[in-house]
């Protein structure tokens, strides 16, 4: 059994990476339906207290993919042997990457929970979606895409 968990462990990073591309998706999937014309005066008014009393759930699953990272160097010979162990590091850098967002990503999500600017939450949701956006695709999917690659080197 305990092969088998050493076997398996390469795919951790992919697991956890995987996690956070769906979640960014399903943000930008719940988030962007706010932005509807049809309903913006609603969401305008709503947004401020749904969004506080959804920031504490949601950032959890921001930091719990980050802790298996540090276990991809366990075998860290075998890696740098197989060529996987730049993929590894490079799939680190850009899933921590994605914390380089945080000043502009909390900064907006401020800004939605406090009903900026003058009560139009939506204009500061529409920015952070496309932050977001750019976040995701600059970090979350090119950690995915290095650290399938380690995985599929290593193993």
């Amino acid at each position: 059994m305990l092969l088998l968990g050493a076997k398996l462990l390469p795919l951790c990073p992919v697991i956890s990476s995987t996690a956070s591309l769906l979640w960014a998706y399903d943000e930008y999937a719940f988030f962007s339906a706010w932005m509807n014309p049809a309903y913006r005066a609603q969401a305008d008014a709503l947004l401020p207290a749904w969004f506080k009393a959804w920031a504490p759930k949601g950032t959890r699953v921001l930091f719990t993919s980050f802790f298996n990272q540090p276990r991809n160097f366990a075998h860290r010979e075998s890696l740098k042997a197989s060529g996987a162990l730049k993929w590894y590091w490079l799939g680190v850098f850009f899933a921590f990457a994605h914390f380089f967002y945080g000043p502009t990503a909390l900064g907006l999500l401020k800004a939605i929970r406090d009903g900026e600017p003058n009560g139009q939450t939506t204009i500061s949701m529409g920015k952070w979606l496309r932050m977001h956006r750019l976040r995701t695709i600059t970090t979350d999917l090119p950690a995915f895409i290095c650290f399938t690659i380690a995985a599929a080197t290593a193993m």
